[in-house]
């Protein structure tokens, strides 16, 4: 497999850590979930040829975004147990990226959306593992899901299919599309750089 050169995986790294600088700006605006971590852990997949680096810049950005509201908002970073469960919903969506062999348009749009659901099913089954909220059955799992729908209707557009389908979707395409913008001006300037010295 190709190697990545240097100033790729800058880039991409610079973009992953606007995400976090996303999240922490929309947290700030008290609209939770249309944050583009979900579509930073993605395109981190997709992009970067050495896994390695697509499950470790992403999860970088997210546990800095989470020390940064622990020591410096009222937003709680680290919350217990069920944020191992947020975590993994990640890194799933990570490795959701890793298997996308074509990344075309279709199969990213189609990945933004999944990865939105993979997060409501890791975070909440985090909620009715941690939290003596629900019965632990199968009927307190399901109504754990159930009483997590409503939980979007304050937050920014009102549900949860536009906060966090929707966002991911937004953010997918922007970082996919400022990828395919840079890329070949940051590329060509590093290797034009490389060639002076």
């Amino acid at each position: 497999m190709k190697k990545e050169t240097l100033s790729n995986i800058t880039l991409i790294a610079a973009l992953i850590f606007l995400t976090t600088l996303c999240r922490l700006l929309t947290n700030q605006m008290a609209i939770y979930n249309f944050t583009a971590i979900g579509a930073g852990a993605l395109f981190a997949g997709v992009v970067l040829k050495d896994k390695k680096y697509a499950y470790i810049v992403p999860l970088a950005a997210l546990i800095l975004s989470d020390v940064f509201f622990q020591l410096f908002t009222d937003i709680p970073g680290f919350y217990g147990g069920e944020m191992l469960f947020v975590y993994g919903g990640f890194v799933l969506i990570t490795f959701m990226g890793t298997r996308i062999r074509k990344p075309k348009a279709g199969n990213i749009f189609l990945a933004s959306i999944a990865s939105g659901l993979v997060f409501y099913l890791m975070s909440n089954l985090g909620t009715f593992l941690f939290r003596d909220m629900y019965p632990h059955t199968f009927s307190g799992l399901l109504a754990c899901y159930w009483a997590a729908v409503p939980f979007y209707k304050n937050e920014l557009f009102g549900s949860f299919f536009l906060n966090t389908i929707m966002g991911n979707v937004f953010y997918t395409a922007l970082l996919f599309g400022a990828y395919a913008v840079l890329k070949p001006v940051f590329v060509k300037q590093h290797a034009a750089e490389r060639q002076l010295a």
